[in-house]
């Protein structure tokens, strides 16, 4: 066994050079040579990590080339990466799932480097299904040619691999049971023998029809390979399944950060990556920021009131603490920013608004075009529309308003501000507008807070 595992280490070595994205990546995975699977399956450990399990006669017997061995590496790691192994509650049928993913995965590995009874998109070219989708894209239409197949099949042996697929009992067909159809399995090698060598009993079945049939009614070892995910992941509870998927996550953080260069992985592959890491990046709520930070800049005074008499002498007018709030809000107008992203960023601030805060708005580009006192309602149209500069309204502010703090909605697409503003300022940049840590983010004063 412990040569099976120095193999799969010189393996390991070829997908660092030529491949660093996955040899980095299976770095983190655990692997044990095992008679557990009859071929190489992914698994788990403790609920939590993720172990690649080896049949050594496969290993050794089936994997006879050194491509064989890379594609088959290759085909687990991206089942990981692409966590299907995760998926197997979202799907109904077991079976079409296992088709479903296999097509995902081997598009992404050489034609030399798949070993033979792999499937391959191009077995269902009469389908013209596109290239490089996700699993449910390619198993939502597998499921239409399925149910294709039951209603077209009429003979007698079809008609019992339909009830079983269906889940029929009592002579009852309904959506529900279609739904969670099972493939059946031959109970004999001259069983699957006849399927293939007699595709005149249903002439009327399409190419994808018929490689499905066979793929659904016979042992395949290729799909075996994922009973460990329906036997151990189906059974997990939802907090088990994202511990690992944490545990994924922090497999591929730590890949994307030694490996900087991703040039080499197809487009699609890339894309996904992206996206996955973008959703694990923490999340600012920032509707709390903009409420935290318009409570924090409020001013307290003293107002004389008759109604409370004084606590220390008992006279009156007593003193009473009041808070004032008075926010100076600039609204970028300039052609960048769209009416969809103002209406949700005015909604925001009639909640400040109803708290009693004093709201002046000034409304600007490159200057201020209109000003007045934000009273509960929005504007009816907006004046501006130019191009954008961050000077105008701060120096309004410090000469003119004199506001408790100040809070900019932009876009942030403009020159740092070269006057200093003289109360605290937030700046609340649109969903679709400067990126964090890009261009002159960094340079604008106060807070930042990306309207997510």
């Amino acid at each position: 066994m412990s040569q099976i595992l120095d193999q799969v280490s010189k393996t390991t070595i070829q997908l660092l050079l030529k491949e660093p994205f996955y040899g980095h990546f299976f770095t983190g995975i655990l692997r044990e040579v095992t008679e557990r699977v009859p071929t190489a399956a992914v698994g788990m450990v403790n609920n939590q990590m993720v172990k690649l399990y080896i049949n050594e006669d496969f290993w050794t017997k089936k994997l006879t080339t050194t491509d064989f061995r890379y594609g088959v590496l290759k085909h687990e790691i991206l089942h990981i990466v692409l966590k299907h192994i995760l998926m197997v509650k979202d799907f109904s049928n077991r079976q079409l799932f296992n088709i479903a993913a296999d097509i995902v995965v081997n598009q992404y590995i050489e034609r030399k480097q798949l070993i033979e009874g792999v499937i391959l998109l191009e077995m269902f070219s009469d389908l013209k299904m596109e290239p490089y989708k996700d699993v449910r894209y390619y198993y939502d239409i597998l499921y239409g040619v399925w149910q294709s197949y039951l209603q077209k099949t009429s003979t007698s042996t079809v008609d019992k691999t339909e009830s079983r697929c269906q889940g029929v009992s009592g002579g009852q067909n309904n959506e529900n049971n279609k739904q969670h159809q099972q493939p059946p399995k031959a109970s004999t090698k001259n069983q699957q023998a006849s399927t293939n060598k007699h595709p005149q009993d249903s002439p009327s079945l399409t190419p994808s029809e018929q490689v499905l049939r066979d793929y659904m009614t016979e042992e395949n070892d290729c799909l075996g390979q994922h009973d460990l995910w329906w036997d151990e992941i189906g059974k997990m509870s939802a907090a088990e399944r994202k511990i690992l998927e944490g545990y994924i996550n922090d497999v591929l953080k730590n890949t994307v950060n030694r490996v900087k260069n991703r040039s080499a992985l197809p487009a699609g592959l890339q894309q996904y990556i992206d996206l996955t890491l973008k959703s694990l990046e923490p999340q600012v709520n920032w509707r709390r920021v903009l409420r935290i930070f318009s409570a924090n800049s409020s001013r307290t005074y003293l107002k004389n009131t008759i109604r409370r008499p004084s606590k220390r002498y008992g006279t009156t007018p007593g003193i009473k603490v009041k808070n004032r709030q008075k926010l100076l809000v600039a609204i970028d107008t300039s052609g960048s920013v769209n009416n969809e992203e103002l209406k949700v960023f005015f909604g925001e601030l009639y909640h400040i608004w109803r708290q009693g805060a004093e709201i002046f708005v000034v409304e600007c580009d490159a200057a201020i075009h209109n000003k007045y006192f934000y009273r509960g309602t929005p504007p009816n149209h907006i004046s501006g529309r130019g191009g954008t500069d961050f000077n105008a309204p701060i120096e309004y502010a410090n000469t003119e308003y004199h506001p408790d703090a100040i809070v900019y909605f932009t876009d942030g697409y403009a020159p740092v501000p070269h006057i200093k503003n003289r109360a605290p300022m937030l700046w609340m940049i649109t969903s679709g507008g400067l990126k964090e840590k890009e261009g002159v983010w960094d340079g604008l004063p106060g807070r930042k807070v990306k309207m997510k």
